[in-house]
């Protein structure tokens, strides 16, 4: 097995100690097998079992852990995957690249079409047309048409369903599909033909989807705008092109959201870091990141068009030995996890039962990111399925992922199934499900990971200063804090004066000799104390209450 690892001296022996995996063992390394590490560096190892324990050789040297990126490159090998692919992927990419558009494709280089993205995108997935009409809205969907190039068995098409989606990190990307394709012909840049696959909808003036067909088009995207531009227009400071379409596009966003609203999809806000970067690729800053309208606005076209694609999935698989392709699935929460739920958010000072049908109502009147963090903990884990069994979370019966086909294999095979293209045996279809819900989830984990690594790297030189942070979560020794940076860091019950206890809600940590408490929510003023990056710890010292 290959571990990514930190090269240290014990005595006289070299040692690596795995990073961002499961296995903690240390990995002994002779001399002569250490490739030229040097004490300190990230490297990746070769492991193997020898007398119950490990030993291994370096097989690349990534160098410094002061250098973030070398860090990401640790990350990337910690879920088996990279930003580069292997010569024969990529060669056999570049050929696929050069197949011809094909005939039978509708015409629809003259319709005014846009793409919405963030300023740092470089594959777009997804354009749009929205025109108003007498009684509600015409909408066409674009995806790009991987599928046409990406066929069934070809090397581009087995690394990808290994690496199961593409994963961002901060300044970087591992693709799911080579450069030759993501960046290349399937990306939907401005002024130039593409091949997509459009879902077209006549849409009612109240949000709902009328009618919806899916068939393969011949589209050229009119401008690549992008959230921060869409933003500054809908707020009346700029202009962008097509500003006709995107004002159309917008007020539907804004129907469709009052309508998601009504039947219950749930909202609990939550914020993401967003970071800049220099010339080489470090991040420097970072901010907070929440949902705009420009967001919101392809947010919702993009549901409209995943929920019509798993309506037609679900039509022609009904009464069929075929199947549908995969869905997106994510379970009610069950009445143990509510009753969980109700206890802590009781600790917390709220008194309420939650309900399944409620928690978004909860959610909103809390205005908590700490709240919303207990609420997101009590729900399930969304997954693949070959089954329709609906989407709690967006209130929906029939979900897919149709949208983003460039970046999760999900999406290709919904592509393959909607468009007839493969019709892969139900065994087959069910294991590809599991493994592309496996892979997300791991993929998560280590764009989490990159982002805590990050915003600690980035206070490595704040030890001393005070910090402004909410406790977002309590265990028997000690408190996580929240920063106002975004990063989590650790306030140990040795840092606290006397004696404390976990009380049993799991939510709050108190000193019953003193009177004192802190529960999930509460607004604390800290010291950084330490900070460890690599390790993504953060030692804290409360000074006061908030």
């Amino acid at each position: 097995m290959i571990l990514p690892a930190q090269l240290v001296r014990r005595g006289k022996y070299s040692v690596a100690d795995p990073l961002f995996v499961e296995e903690r063992r240390p990995v002994l390394v002779a001399r002569k097998l250490r490739r030229g590490a040097e004490a300190g560096d990230i490297v990746l190892v070769r492991a193997r079992e020898k007398a119950r324990s490990l030993r291994g050789e370096v097989t690349k040297v990534l160098g410094s852990p002061e250098d973030p990126r070398n860090v990401y490159d640790a990350l990337f090998a910690s879920i088996e995957t990279s930003r580069t692919f292997s010569p024969k992927v990529e060669e056999e990419a570049v050929v696929l690249a050069r197949k011809d558009a094909g005939g039978g494709r509708e015409d629809l280089r003259d319709l005014p079409t846009v793409t919405i993205d963030g300023q740092d995108a470089k594959d777009f997935d997804d354009a749009v047309s929205v025109e108003r009409t007498g009684d509600g809205y015409r909408v066409h969907v674009h995806i790009a048409d991987v599928t046409h190039y990406v066929r069934p068995g070809s090397l581009p098409d087995r690394e990808a369903r290994r690496r199961g989606n593409s994963v961002y990190l901060p300044g970087t990307v591992a693709p799911m599909l080579p450069r030759a394709l993501s960046e290349g012909v399937c990306s939907l840049r401005p002024d130039e033909e593409k091949v997509a696959v459009t879902v077209e909808m006549e849409v009612a003036a109240s949000g709902e989807a009328r009618s919806a067909r899916a068939y393969r088009s011949l589209i050229r995207s009119d401008a690549r705008l992008t959230y921060e531009g869409v933003d500054a227009f809908l707020r009346g400071e700029g202009e962008v092109r097509q500003s006709e379409l995107v004002r159309a596009a917008y007020e539907l966003s804004r129907r469709l959201k009052t309508r998601a609203a009504v039947r219950g999809k749930l909202e609990l806000g939550g914020r993401e870091p967003e970071y800049e970067m220099d010339e080489k690729g470090v991040p420097v800053s970072a901010r907070v990141r929440r949902s705009t309208p420009a967001r919101g606005l392809i947010e919702e076209l993009m549901i409209l068009a995943n929920e019509q694609v798993a309506k037609m999935l679900r039509g022609r698989g009904a009464g069929q030995s075929r199947p549908g392709g995969v869905y997106r699935v994510h379970e009610r929460p069950d009445l143990e996890d509510m009753e969980i739920l109700g206890e802590r958010l009781a600790a917390v000072g709220m008194d309420v039962e939650p309900t399944p049908e409620n928690l978004g109502l909860i959610a909103q009147q809390a205005k908590s990111d700490a709240v919303g963090y207990l609420i997101l903990r009590s729900l399930p884990r969304a997954f693949y399925s070959p089954a329709p069994l609906g989407h709690f979370g967006l209130a929906l019966e029939d979900y897919a992922h149709f949208t983003s086909p460039i970046r999760r294999y999900s999406d290709v095979l919904v592509h393959r199934a909607l468009l007839g293209d493969v019709e892969p045996p139900p065994h087959d279809l069910l294991s590809a499900a599991g493994e592309v819900s496996e892979r997300e989830w791991r993929s998560t984990v280590c764009e989490r990971t990159a982002d805590q690594y990050t915003l600690m790297w980035l206070m490595r030189d704040r030890v001393g200063d005070t910090m402004e942070g909410v406790v977002v979560s309590t265990a028997a020794f000690g408190l996580f804090v929240e920063l106002e940076t975004g990063a989590t860091g650790l306030v140990h019950v040795s840092k606290l004066p006397g004696w404390w206890e976990l009380e049993p809600s799991g939510v709050v940590l108190s000193n019953d000799a003193i009177g004192a408490s802190y529960r999930v929510g509460d607004r604390v003023l800290v010291e950084l104390i330490d900070v460890l990056p690599l390790m993504q710890r953060a030692e804290l010292r409360v000074v006061k209450r908030l």
